[in-house]
């Protein structure tokens, strides 16, 4: 069960939200607050798997939450709501640690779609995020030379499907090897390249044209 935290002011988008999740089994709302100081109080005593805040929650300063978040919950997920898709924004949040970013009027079922994405590939790549990781690459400096280690067949292709928002028995079953070996892979991918998230690990392979 993915238990899910949802912080935002607006009463109506909350209903909405709580039921769309209603008729999933795999997921569940195990609270909903409205302020920071609700969200900080509660993430200390009940803390959740995925954590849906607004950007206009009352009182929050989202860069230093998401710091004190990944020092106090650094297995917590963040996925933020936001009302307008700011590609600048996007690319400060990604860097800070955001999983995933949202607008209000994503579909529903996308928003489920997410929710299930960064549980278990922590990321979840829809085209504001896309957007963001590539303008972001683009403006990094490819004039230095970079050591790059070298990648078994193997390891390129997850990096590929893991761009393309697959999860890990989609993996396993594309290239046909057991889901154990799939997270062995992203491990060690992991170790090789520095990277602490699924995120990184897309960053870091565009980055060094691993994948295209």
């Amino acid at each position: 069960m993915i238990r899910v935290g949802l912080a935002d002011n607006q009463l109506y988008f909350k209903k909405g939200i709580v039921a769309t999740f209603s008729d999933e089994t795999d997921i569940e709302i195990c609270w909903d607050v409205c302020s920071v100081q609700d969200l900080d109080e509660v993430m200390a005593h009940s803390p959740a798997d995925v954590l849906l805040v607004s950007l206009d929650l009352k009182g929050l300063e989202i860069f230093s939450f998401i710091d004190r978040q990944k020092l106090q919950s650094p297995t917590v997920k963040i996925v933020v709501i936001t009302v307008s898709p700011d590609l600048f924004q996007a690319k400060e949040l990604l860097t800070a640690g955001v999983n995933a970013i949202l607008t209000r009027d994503t579909d529903e079922d996308d928003i489920v779609m997410a929710i299930r994405s960064v549980f278990e590939t922590d990321v979840y790549f829809n085209e504001l995020v896309s957007r963001a990781l590539l303008t972001r690459l683009r403006s990094k400096s490819l004039s230095a030379a970079v050591d790059v280690p070298r990648f078994s067949k193997n390891e390129i292709r997850v990096l590929e499907l893991l761009a393309d928002g697959c999860k890990t028995q989609e993996i396993a079953n594309r290239i046909f090897l057991s889901v154990k070996s799939v997270e062995n892979i992203r491990y060690q991918l992991k170790v090789k390249t520095g990277a602490s998230t699924s995120t990184a690990l897309v960053v870091y392979a565009l980055r060094n044209r691993l994948i295209r």
